[in-house]
């Protein structure tokens, strides 16, 4: 009899623990199936950016452009005239765009290479602590303009866009209005293509202009990329990061504005500021 009782209660615990391994297995294949369904619909939305793209030049934007580039964009808010006059004038980088794309490079030297399958399948999948990844490729289309992208990193956790960072480099610690503007176009971008940007946040890092080819920029071992940080500095200057929350509102307003440039419904608007002016490589031929 004790014997009797002693196996039904083994055989409920049996029974027990196996029906909660089947339920554990089926939620994991069904939230296996979520994460697919969703990297594979982000990723048709993206190629379809170019079904049918004109080549360059025979675009119905500005310039015969088909797509735009989120950093395009940006300028806009720094002087349009300057970005117009660069587009009809085009002249070779200078040393501090060169530091400034190094800096960027030294950063991202040690990320692991992943494909765009990869890296969104990575950004989808379920986790307790976010994902980094590094120069994460984006493009969307906003009122039928296709704007593509490269962010410096962004955490995902399960599809949800947890922070996008922005890194600049430069001698004023100032955060300017371009930096929020560029900032802020990935985050919607990244919501367009199907990622989960509602409580979204972003970080603007400023390096000083030495930093570029810093080795502790490399190894990413500065204490400026520590997430709470907000200052750090060294023999070569300091750095600072601000944090600051993705508001769609305000970058689709903004957005619409430049998008008037590029639909030739008005002129290239140049900056009032005398001090942009006068640091300008095209001052000579611009006639704003």
């Amino acid at each position: 009899m004790v014997l009797s009782v002693q196996l039904k209660r083994l055989y409920v615990y049996v029974l027990r623990r196996v029906g909660r391994y089947l339920l554990k297995r089926n939620r994991i294949k069904i939230k296996k199936v979520r994460e697919l369904e969703l990297s594979d619909q982000i990723l048709r939305q993206y190629y379809s950016l170019y079904d049918n793209l004109p080549k360059k030049g025979d675009g119905h934007l500005r310039f015969g452009y088909s797509l735009l580039r989120i950093s395009d964009i940006a300028s806009q808010y720094y002087c349009e005239k300057k970005l117009e006059l660069r587009q009809e004038h085009p002249l070779p980088p200078t040393q501090r765009m060169i530091d400034g794309e190094s800096g960027h490079e030294a950063v991202i030297s040690l990320a692991e290479p992943l494909t765009k399958e990869e890296a969104i399948e990575a950004a989808v999948e379920e986790r307790e602590k976010p994902i980094c990844l590094y120069e994460f490729i984006i493009g969307w289309k906003y009122k039928d303009v296709p704007i593509i992208g490269k962010v410096d990193e962004a955490w995902f956790r399960g599809g949800n866009v947890d922070l996008v960072v922005e890194r600049k480099f430069s001698n004023s610690p100032k955060v300017y209005n371009p930096y929020h503007i560029q900032a802020q176009l990935y985050c919607l971008g990244l919501g367009e293509m199907g990622f989960d940007n509602s409580n979204t946040k972003y970080r603007i890092m400023v390096f000083k202009r030495s930093c570029y080819d810093c080795d502790k920029l490399v190894d990413i071992s500065c204490p400026i990329f520590e997430l709470g940080r907000a200052q750090f500095q060294c023999d070569r200057g300091v750095s600072r990061a601000y944090l600051y929350v993705f508001d769609k509102s305000i970058i689709t307003r903004d957005l619409d504005w430049a998008l008037e440039y590029w639909l030739c419904q008005r002129d290239a608007i140049p900056s009032q500021n005398k001090a942009k002016c006068k640091a300008c490589e095209y001052s000579q031929i611009c006639k704003s």
